[in-house]
């Protein structure tokens, strides 16, 4: 009987023996599961995107676009120093007469000398040399369900074309060094959605202590990133991502250094970033001098939490795919006044009963005006019209005028009538 008990003592032992064990298993496999758990969400705010979600217009994506809506056109207008000049975006829909870009995805855009896609020969592009420049645009998220978590809006440059044509055959390049694509400098002047405003120097120095292998800085040195309360979704940051702002950078060049200064103002607020000069900044100098290919577009992305994770998490994200407008684009030259359009020929003086008091600034609106008289203006919108100044930059056709004799439609429809034949001259012409 001893000897049975203690058989049956021994196997109990075991038993228990060989539970707690499992136990242990269990409870490293649990552990094992957090610890998988919190590695995935673990924010990866660091990280760069796996691959390029953008698509170029080229001649065989041309053919399967949405047909653009009517009065637009891919020639987009530019106020250099004062003076209008035309551009083009192939395949982008320019609206309110050339001055505003409405972007959608998955698409990228060049800026070109002429309607071409053609993006095999360097003289095709229009290189703007920013070193000494500022670029400001008006941008418009419009509203609460604007463009936000997992979208991104952006223009950059990059030093293409380069001498293959790629898997996209666009003859693109940048510093991420895609599989299929080129590999080159890249400054992203801005990207970003509702949440988040990023801009990042991408040199190419070949020298990263981040991997050997890297030919160009994919993380990016210097990046500045501006999120809430400085800029985000809602009145509670100082600029708000769902109104429109202004958004304006200024290249300004000392010595062999370069200083990139980021201006963001909305009704009487603004935000100033200063990106210092270092030798990532000063190897970009060199190419930005040179002049680099103009880049702009609207992308989409589950993981775009390297760029808005401030805001938007480390999950899955889902862009609403939400149209983006960016309008008024102006390239000034820093240190000298920019030149006012010639004014209109005054005339003669006449006798007139006295005069009413001026209206105030409140009652006046910058027009689009096809003569001299202010009756004959549609006004414009943005940047334009928060003072004379602006009205003045804004060219020969921009106008100062009370708000009462702008009319809201104006000769809209006439200027639509007027761009068609001229579009329709051009295809002649080709």
């Amino acid at each position: 009987d001893d000897a049975e008990e203690e058989k049956d003592d021994a196997e109990e032992e075991k038993g228990d023996e060989e539970k707690g064990d499992k136990e242990d298993e269990d409870d490293k496999e649990d552990k094992g599961d957090e610890d998988k758990e919190a590695k995935q969400e673990k924010p990866k705010f660091g990280h760069r995107p796996k691959s390029l979600n953008s698509v170029p217009v080229t001649n065989t994506t041309l053919e399967k676009m949405p047909k653009k809506s009517k009065g637009s056109s891919s020639a987009i207008k530019i106020n250099e120093d004062g003076k209008i000049n035309t551009y083009y975006l192939p395949g982008a829909t320019v609206v309110d007469n050339g001055k505003s870009v409405e972007y959608r995805p998955p698409y990228r855009f060049y800026l070109m000398k002429t309607d071409t896609t053609d993006y095999s020969k360097e003289e095709n592009f229009y290189k703007p040399i920013f070193p000494g420049k500022t670029f400001s645009v008006d941008m418009d998220f419009r509203g609460q369900n604007g463009p936000s978590c997992g979208c991104n809006i952006n223009f950059y440059l990059v030093d293409m074309p380069v001498s293959l044509p790629g898997k996209d055959k666009d003859y693109y390049c940048d510093a991420q060094c895609f599989p299929g694509l080129g590999c080159c400098h890249e400054f992203d002047m801005n990207e970003g959605n509702e949440n988040v405003q990023q801009i990042t120097d991408h040199a190419c120095t070949g020298h990263y202590s981040q991997d050997s292998t890297w030919k160009c800085n994919k993380w990016g040195d210097p990046e500045v990133k501006i999120t809430p309360p400085e800029f985000g979704k809602g009145s509670g940051n100082t600029i708000d991502g769902t109104k429109k702002f202004t958004f304006s950078q200024r290249f300004d060049v000392h010595g062999n250094g370069l200083t990139v200064t980021t201006t963001i103002s909305q009704g009487g607020k603004t935000l100033k970033k200063t990106m210092n000069s270092n030798g990532e900044m000063q190897n970009m100098l060199e190419k930005l001098q040179q002049g680099m290919a103009f880049v702009t577009g609207y992308w989409t992305a589950p993981d775009m939490n390297w760029m808005d994770g401030e805001s938007c998490g480390s999950g899955t994200e889902h862009c609403s795919e939400e149209p983006a407008y960016i309008s008024n684009w102006r390239i000034t030259s820093n240190g000298s006044p920019v030149p006012n359009p010639s004014p209109d020929p005054s005339p003669s003086p006449s006798p007139s009963p006295s005069p009413g008091p001026s209206p105030n600034n409140a009652e006046m609106t910058c027009g689009w005006c096809n003569s001299g008289s202010c009756g004959s203006c549609s006004e414009e919108i943005g940047w334009c019209s928060e003072s004379e100044d602006h009205c003045k930059q804004c060219g020969a056709k921009s106008k100062w005028c009370p708000k009462s004799q702008v009319s809201a439609k104006g000769t809209q429809k006439q200027e639509q009538q007027e761009e068609q034949a001229e579009l329709q001259a051009e295809k002649k012409e080709d």
